[in-house]
């Protein structure tokens, strides 16, 4: 332990002396405490509240993440051009505790700017509230909804499977399936059409979703529980939806009148909810007298939120989240730095964030079955001549070598995302600025998987490099 004290407290030295640190400091001191000062919100205590610590934290942990993967590349590549890590190799020190040095050294600077900047966000946070003008009632409905800590609740989906295969095999049999189309392909369409037709509210109608309020440790803790929807709407443009709201919990049955925009998310809170666990029910009745039919997502058109835990416990735990996030960029960028030179180094930990910034296509890319992947992507590359220039022509199947390189991109796609997983599917920041609850579990896990294991392996394959590069020699004087 002494040897790697001694590694970390030297490179904690080099990176106090060098500007860089203060760049940095200076860039987390304006995203935490200039930033905030001047956005603006949409005037409600919920939106401040979103935006602010979207807007702080989103920015500084993605300057933290940059400065730790080049740090990082240049924490073993930089002392290698500077012939100064050969020196500490031909000494007795085993390679795993060079590597350890330098990314606990990442580690405690990554502790230190990260609780730097999560304290000013708290505190132009707080200072923002008191100053915005706010009524005391939209304060305190904020603090309930957004500036809290709220497990979600869904509604189980129906089970329609059976519906949906026999739908199928009836289309099948008449021949109204397209002949291009894979069975899984259909299959999931029939689906969606069947979730569609279950979640829509016509007019004068109504739709009851069905939650199971857990018990916990023991009763469920008194306090309001709030229902969030959206919605669209089958009339085009943008007039209300007028809707009632019925949460039915222990026997009591609590209403809420709703007049919102189509699309808009709206959120309705639910006072005097007696403590408890069971059966709850929410009912959507759609007063509309234009006509007009309601869709709701049927995974997330309409969830119940409960009260659990406090928004300081909440903000911790995302914090901790991000340290740990931090802490796998700064074991990926020290072990680039091991495998490749500075140049190289940088150039990689470049391609990473930019894959980073296409999360959300890369996921959905990897979690659509090969065979309809294959058939979207595929069809780009049919050849639009192939039979000939008559307007009714069938579209030509695609060619074998853009199905080919479709199922290249499949491929592609889906080991990037089982790579860098971890990495993709972080909503850390989302769940805060919205009151959802960070689950002190997934931090534990987090904490095994980002903190222990997936170091740990960079580690070992950075010991391994070290073991067998040939380095070479600073010159004799």
């Amino acid at each position: 332990m002494r040897q790697i004290a001694a590694i970390a407290l030297l490179a904690l030295r080099n990176t106090f002396r060098s500007r860089v640190i203060l760049v940095l400091f200076l860039l987390l001191f304006a995203a935490g405490f200039l930033l905030p000062l001047a956005i603006r919100s949409d005037g409600t205590p919920d939106g401040l509240i979103r935006i602010h610590l979207a807007y702080t934290l989103g920015i500084a942990t993605f300057l933290l993440a940059l400065s730790s993967l080049w740090a990082g590349c240049a924490a073993i590549s930089q002392e290698a051009d500077d012939k100064t890590l050969q020196l500490l190799l031909v000494k007795p020190v085993p390679r795993l505790r060079i590597w350890l040095g330098k990314w606990i050294a990442l580690l405690l600077v990554n502790a230190l700017l990260l609780a730097l900047v999560g304290s000013v966000a708290a505190a132009t946070l707080r200072m923002k509230l008191r100053q915005g003008g706010f009524d005391a009632a939209s304060l305190a409905a904020a603090r309930q909804t957004t500036l809290a800590s709220l497990q979600t609740l869904r509604s189980p989906l129906p089970d329609i499977e059976a519906d949906v295969r026999a739908e199928f095999e009836r289309l099948r049999a008449r021949r109204l399936l397209p002949e291009d189309a894979t069975e899984a392909a259909a299959l999931d369409s029939i689906r969606h059409a069947h979730l569609a037709r279950l979640y829509s509210v016509p007019p004068a109608a109504s739709r009851t979703w069905t939650f199971d309020l857990p018990s916990g440790a023991g009763r469920r803790p008194a306090g309001p529980l709030v229902v969030h929807f959206r919605c669209d709407s089958s009339v085009p443009g943008a007039a209300d939806i007028h809707a009632t709201l019925d949460l039915r919990v222990g026997g009591q049955t609590f209403s809420r009148d709703v007049s919102t925009m189509p699309g808009k998310p709206q959120t309705v809170l639910f006072d005097g909810i007696p403590p408890g666990a069971g059966p709850a029910g929410v009912t959507f009745a759609n007063h509309d007298t234009r006509g007009a039919t309601l869709f709701f997502d049927p995974a997330n058109g309409l969830v119940l939120r409960r009260p659990c835990g406090t928004f300081a416990g909440n903000y911790l735990r995302a914090l901790a989240q991000l340290y740990l996030r931090l802490a796998l960029f700064a074991a990926i960028g020290t072990t680039l730095g091991t495998l490749f030179s500075m140049p190289v180094a940088i150039f990689l930990s470049l391609v990473l964030v930019i894959i980073l910034q296409l999360s959300g296509f890369i996921s959905a890319a990897a979690q659509v079955d090969r065979a309809t992947f294959v058939a979207n992507v595929a069809a780009f590359g049919a050849d639009a001549h192939a039979h000939g220039d008559e307007a009714d022509a069938p579209p030509p199947p695609p060619s074998l070598a853009a199905r080919a390189a479709a199922t290249v991109f499949y491929y592609a796609y889906r080991g990037t995302y089982l790579v860098l997983r971890p990495l993709l599917e972080d909503r850390t920041i989302d769940a805060l600025s919205t009151g959802t609850l960070i689950p002190p579990r997934d931090v534990a896990r987090n904490f095994l998987q980002q903190g222990l294991f997936l170091p740990l392996l960079l580690g070992l394959l950075s010991t391994a490099v070290l073991r067998k590069r040939e380095w070479a020699l600073p010159p004799i004087s």
